[in-house]
């Protein structure tokens, strides 16, 4: 199987990442900031029975999104995409998900930090994408630095995180996957051995780490701050051309458990 993933959409802004949503800690939990001094118009959407149309089984059939605030205050939610009050505004970006059954919610957000968790309807795992598309890209204010926590499993459940360099220029980006030090935060069933590989929009491989000191780039990783706490976790710094890139965390070992994956631009 083909583990690249584009990032979906028309929209040249996006960060998404697609994995297996469960209950409880097996949410889909997507993370990103708004950088700048002006609000930012962001439509959120919450995929799962149109990725059949990929070719994926076992797809979330019944997909929900909230977003939260930096305080962990619910912001806004969607079940159906219809019942949105932004879904005409929704229709005309043309990024209105494919199945009623799906959610998306347009939302202006103040620069801060926030949370899109994904759940399915009932208690029975499925795959799912979460994605955050900028919509106003005109504005004083940045989309950027995606994370997220999810089931990491094998084959179609892997943990894919997507997203784009640039719009002009190459940029410099941090990419980690953590697994044991989630243990610190409560999490039951961390992913031991995370490791992580890049890959560009036509599926070659970039780039990608198993445990971050056996990476070429491990001082700039400690100056950065960029160091992960357990040695069993990965990080690698690429210098990525303006596009579109996936990374791709498994278990180095083929284990299971919940992961976080991040991509930060260091520029």
């Amino acid at each position: 199987e083909n583990t690249f993933f584009p990032a979906v959409g028309p929209q040249s802004l996006n960060i998404s990442t697609r994995g297996l949503v469960g209950p409880d800690q097996g949410a889909l939990i997507g993370g990103f900031i708004v950088t700048g001094l002006e609000p930012k118009t962001v439509i959120l959407r919450a995929l799962g029975p149109s990725l059949g149309n990929a070719g994926l089984t076992g797809t979330l059939p019944d997909p929900s999104i909230t977003l939260y605030d930096a305080v962990g205050h619910a912001l806004a939610s969607n079940d159906n995409w219809q019942t949105d009050p932004g879904a005409s505004e929704i229709i005309g970006d043309g990024l209105a998900p494919s199945n009623p059954a799906e959610a998306a919610l347009r939302i202006t957000l103040q620069p801060g930090t926030y949370t899109a968790v994904v759940t399915g309807k009932n208690s029975t795992p499925g795959i799912g994408l979460v994605e955050v598309y900028d919509v106003s890209p005109t504005t004083a204010s940045k989309l950027g630095n995606l994370s997220t926590r999810g089931n990491v499993g094998r084959d179609a459940d892997q943990l894919i995180a997507g997203f784009i360099v640039g719009s002009f220029d190459s940029s410099t980006v941090v990419i980690r996957a953590l697994g044991p030090s989630l243990g610190a935060a409560g999490i039951d069933a961390p992913l031991v051995d995370p490791s992580f590989t890049v890959y560009d929009q036509n599926g070659s491989i970039l780039g990608g780490n198993d445990d971050w000191r056996d990476d070429p780039n491990v001082s700039d990783l400690e100056q950065n701050q960029f160091a992960p706490l357990d040695e069993a976790e990965a990080a690698t710094i690429l210098h990525l051309p303006v596009g579109a890139y996936t990374a791709v965390t498994t278990g180095a070992d083929g284990g299971t458990g919940i992961g976080l994956v991040e991509v930060y631009n260091l520029e």
